[in-house]
């Protein structure tokens, strides 16, 4: 019997692999079981930070650093205002993130820095 006739060639198989879909709040329901897990094959650099309430609005604080700062590690100041429980506990914060490095494994260019990247990941999170 040859191997062929047991597995056939992925090209031959008519079983499409699903398409993968974006999760976006309010159309997508997670179900029971479910958990969102981030794809880090898009992120360049991808960093986990705490924080003590809901920020709905960060920005990016300007700094003396360099524009367009393209070497590892990276350094970003961010100010955020939180969403607490109660207003009396909300907050304006100013972050400084540091020591900031490439953490995707592709091999691609290593001097390349998108901080938008970041950003976006700590927005998702709050």
């Amino acid at each position: 019997m040859d191997v062929d006739e047991l597995m056939p060639a992925i090209e031959e198989s008519e079983e499409q692999p699903p398409a993968l879909e974006a999760f976006i709040p309010g159309t997508h329901v997670l179900g029971k079981d479910e958990i969102l897990e981030p794809d880090d094959s898009v992120y360049i650099m991808r960093h986990s930070m705490n924080v003590t309430w809901p920020c709905l609005s960060f920005d990016v604080l300007r700094d003396n650093l360099g524009d367009e700062r393209q070497r590892y590690p990276a350094t970003a100041y961010l100010v955020a205002g939180t969403q607490a429980d109660q207003a009396s506990k909300n907050e304006l914060t100013v972050f400084k993130m540091s020591s900031l490095h490439r953490t995707q494994k592709d091999g691609g260019n290593d001097n390349y820095i998108s901080l938008l990247t970041i950003f976006l990941q700590i927005l998702a999170m709050m």
